[in-house]
């Protein structure tokens, strides 16, 4: 079975494009479950046409609200396969050009805990006791915490990480919250995470192992 993988990702209209390019390839007999966690075949980036208003808040576009992208899993694709291709569109949230503020306030760190503890074992179990490693077979390009809590990060980050540092970014995903920028300002930004596809489509990184921690 020959299988493909391709990442397209798109700045929204008029704003600066990412773009980069990889390839791989890998030809064998699969599982659904192997082929999903696969090496991908192609990634490519490009920009598109139309109006948005992701750069709204940007007047000179470099920093966009969002990143509009298109994901695209293609497998099957010789001539004894079933060509089948799965497609989602997908919006990162850079952190920036957003309508919101985040003024700040002291916060005791000071606090009366009871002589016993208030909590039973049964309080940290989790949800989903099954194995991390099979919850994370599939790609989830989603976001965890909304689009405030990510310019909240991002803001935190530039204010806080200087140019130039290496940094290593652990359990991460397709997105790490990152200022722009810091894929050129950084010296190295490093990660690991469950889902190998999920790094991939990480546009902020310069290198990463996918590892069960």
């Amino acid at each position: 079975m020959k299988i493909g993988y391709w990442i397209a990702v798109t700045a929204a209209a008029g704003c600066a494009p990412c773009c980069s390019a990889l390839s791989f390839s890998r030809a064998k007999s699969m599982t659904r479950s192997n082929f999903i966690q696969s090496t991908a075949s192609v990634i490519f980036f490009s920009d598109i046409a139309g109006s948005s208003p992701a750069c709204a808040a940007d007047k000179d576009n470099t920093n966009p609200r969002y990143i509009e992208s298109e994901v695209q899993m293609k497998y099957g694709d010789d001539s004894k396969g079933n060509p089948r291709t799965r497609g989602v569109f997908v919006r990162k949230f850079t952190g920036d050009s957003t309508p919101y503020s985040f003024p700040t306030s002291p916060v005791s760190l000071v606090k009366e805990w009871p002589e016993s503890p208030p909590f039973t074992q049964k309080d940290f179990f989790r949800a989903d006791e099954g194995d991390d490693e099979n919850f994370y077979t599939l790609p989830r390009l989603v976001y965890h915490i909304d689009e405030p809590a990510v310019a909240s990060l991002t803001q935190y980050y530039r204010a806080n990480i200087q140019p130039g540092s290496s940094i290593l970014d652990i359990c991460s995903s397709w997105v790490s919250h990152y200022p722009l920028e810091f894929k050129d300002n950084m010296k190295r930004i490093s990660a690991t995470g469950m889902n190998p596809l999920e790094l991939m489509a990480n546009d902020q990184l310069t290198d990463y192992e996918a590892r069960n921690l």
